[in-house]
């Protein structure tokens, strides 16, 4: 990004910024900023076989979705396999869905900023993949993981040991990445969005340092309900009750709980992962059977300036062979359908 493209991007991001805040403040915002509808919800539907997915696009329809979402697994499962891509291109058209969000892969080396050596160009490979092929399935946004970069235990059975998170030098990385994809993702009319996770390289305040140094129209946030709970504090929870699989992902094992992830993400976001969970790990629940504060969530995400799509991340094992469980939960909780 030349300097004065960076300049323009920045004095635009500041504006949007002011808004966004004197919105928050006052209740009142400007044109597009006001309080405002929330999108429909782009649904997911679970690791299916090319023959189930006419069936399953006929249920989510049925129970009066528009948009999907597609998994990491799912979008290289369009990218690799002709006939799976084929019969959900078909179903989606002949039930009136649009699939308008996709999850980029999200192992360590396809997540911006893991520190191996070898990690840059496997992942600058698997995300050219992943945003080509959403873009010749017509979708609106692609979410990206940030990388584990305190790597212990499991974790380094493949890359060798990395035994501090490095924030800083994670946080270089990232821009570094962003100067290379983003360009790509332009050209392909694409919006990439990188999620809040439960590491130390993740958290709101992370992402929105990554934002403010790096300010583009197509780069925005996605904020995760269920990863936000298991970093928050909350009364009478303690870092050694977490998940150990999270817990080691920090220095010394331990989660520094975090304030609040919406409201400093809440400028900057462009679509959501939502579901539930205990505050303890990530379970991807179906709204209302975890801890999560619904009416706090959705009254601020009508007031996000940039916020066009949210999505359900209800694991299959939530829903069963009834994807269009997903809307029920999501309407009783808030959201516009």
């Amino acid at each position: 990004m030349d300097r004065r493209t960076f300049l323009k991007n920045a004095a635009m991001f500041a504006v949007l910024a002011l808004e966004a805040r004197l919105a928050a403040k006052t209740g009142i915002g400007g044109g597009s900023r006001e309080v405002r509808s929330l999108p429909p919800v782009s649904c997911n539907f679970g690791p299916l076989a090319a023959e189930q997915l006419p069936a399953a696009m006929e249920n989510l329809a049925g129970a009066g979705a528009r948009r999907l979402m597609l998994t990491a697994r799912q979008l290289t499962q369009c990218a690799d396999d002709a006939v799976y891509r084929g019969s959900l291109l078909d179903a989606t058209r002949k039930n009136g869905l649009r699939i308008f969000d996709v999850h980029a892969p999200h192992s360590m080396t396809n997540s911006f900023g893991f520190p191996a050596e070898e990690a840059d160009s496997l992942f600058f490979a698997s995300a050219r993949k992943a945003m080509t092929t959403a873009a010749e399935l017509g979708a609106r946004t692609v979410t990206f993981h940030l990388a584990r970069t305190r790597c212990v235990r499991q974790y380094a059975e493949k890359y060798g040991t990395f035994a501090k998170a490095e924030t800083e030098k994670a946080k270089t990385r990232v821009l570094r990445q962003l100067e290379k994809v983003m360009p790509e993702a332009e050209k392909l009319g694409l919006m990439i969005a990188l999620e809040n996770l439960f590491l130390p390289t993740s958290t709101a305040a992370f992402l929105v340092s990554v934002m403010r140094e790096y300010p583009h129209p197509n780069l925005g946030l996605t904020y995760d309900s269920g990863h936000a709970l298991v970093v928050e504090k909350q009364p009478g929870k303690r870092p050694e009750e977490i998940a150990e699989w999270i817990r080691i992902g920090w220095d010394d094992d331990t989660v520094i709980f975090q304030d609040d992830q919406l409201d400093p993400m809440l400028e900057y976001v462009i679509t959501g992962h939502f579901h539930d969970n205990n505050g303890k790990n990530d379970e991807h629940k179906l709204p209302g059977e975890g801890i999560a504060d619904w009416k706090r969530i959705t009254d601020r995400l009508r007031r996000a300036p940039r916020l066009i799509s949210v999505q359900s991340e209800v694991n299959t094992r939530n829903y069963g062979d009834d994807p269009g469980i997903q809307l029920k939960s999501f309407r009783r909780c808030g959201f516009d359908g």
